[in-house]
């Protein structure tokens, strides 16, 4: 396994504002873990944490996994799938554990399984489809390159 010194990764403004931190990534297939600590400010009308929060940390956790498994291409998100296991509450840490199920020159399909820190129970599973876009592709293009 080749480990990326995470210590030495830019913090994300994304990724921060969700309450995630790196733990470690395989600098060859990208297979990473994170942690990720919901806040009170992010329950819905029931007091668990909002499906849309635990949607975008599947998602973010899937971004440093296509990054570093797809050879450090530009991408973005093409299909988005979250399925909710379990509610979970303010304040529980997620681990998020990922890996590259599926990768082509053009995409990589990323495996994200969301568990409670105190019993590993599985909360959250996700898949997300990441599209590589064109080197030195303009920003603005990003949703050409999805066609």
């Amino acid at each position: 396994m080749s480990a990326i010194d995470v210590s030495k990764l830019p913090v994300m403004p994304v990724r921060a504002n969700l309450g995630g931190t790196v733990l470690a990534v395989n600098g060859e297939t990208g297979a990473s873990r994170l942690r990720y600590v919901p806040d009170k400010h992010l329950e819905n009308s029931v007091g668990t944490i909002f499906g849309g929060y635990l949607a975008a940390i599947v998602d973010d956790a899937a971004g440093i996994t296509a990054w570093f498994g797809g050879g450090k291409h530009r991408f973005a998100t093409s299909q988005l799938t979250v399925n909710f296991l379990r509610p979970v509450k303010a304040g529980e840490a997620l681990l998020a554990e990922t890996s590259i199920t599926g990768m082509d020159e053009r995409r990589a399909v990323i495996d994200v399984k969301l568990k409670r820190e105190g019993d590993h129970k599985l909360m959250v599973t996700g898949t997300v489809v990441q599209v590589f876009l064109k080197k030195n592709a303009p920003a603005q293009a990003a949703q050409e390159e999805t066609k």
